[in-house]
């Protein structure tokens, strides 16, 4: 069921971004649960919000509800948006790698001046991560990213 996958990668990726810019960690949860919970459906996420059955689901609250229904419709909503916005280009694509959170993505920013995914990748071949202590969070995206697997379920969004 591609849409669910593609709608889950959005709420995933929207958590990601909010965790980077500083929200609300019940906020940025509350996003990752729901994208987990619209992946597991086994029946197509249209069908359910067809039948206004979305918020049925656990993890899908009235304000989830209504920015899935407008996804489906027009294929953005105000708040990813505001996110792509605000969010630099380079450190969205860092929020959609695989495994990538906010806060992962934020560290390597701050101290090792990772602002991309290309920068990422140089860093990883020419070790110059291994100079910085990093907390076990970090360094696990680290080594997965290095051996080429997914620490979790990967975040990709299509960029405007």
């Amino acid at each position: 069921m591609a849409r669910n996958h593609e709608v889950a990668e959005v709420l995933r990726f929207l958590a990601n971004a909010l965790e980077w810019q500083g929200e609300n960690a019940f906020k940025v949860r509350a996003y990752r649960l729901a994208a987990d919970a619209v992946e597991a459906l086994d029946e197509p996420v249209e069908e359910l919000v067809a039948r206004d059955a979305l918020r049925d689901l656990p993890h899908i609250g009235e304000a989830i509800d209504k920015k899935v229904r407008q996804y489906l419709a027009e294929g953005t909503f105000p708040a990813l948006q505001r996110v792509k916005e605000a969010v630099p280009p380079g450190v969205q694509e860092l929020l959609r790698l695989p495994g990538m959170t906010g806060r992962v993505a934020r560290a390597l920013q701050e101290r090792a001046g990772i602002s991309d995914a290309e920068t990422l990748f140089r860093a990883l071949q020419d070790g110059s991560l291994e100079q910085h202590r990093w907390t076990p969070a970090v360094a696990k995206v680290i080594q997965s990213l290095r051996e080429g697997r997914s620490v979790s379920a990967a975040p990709h969004v299509e960029s405007d």
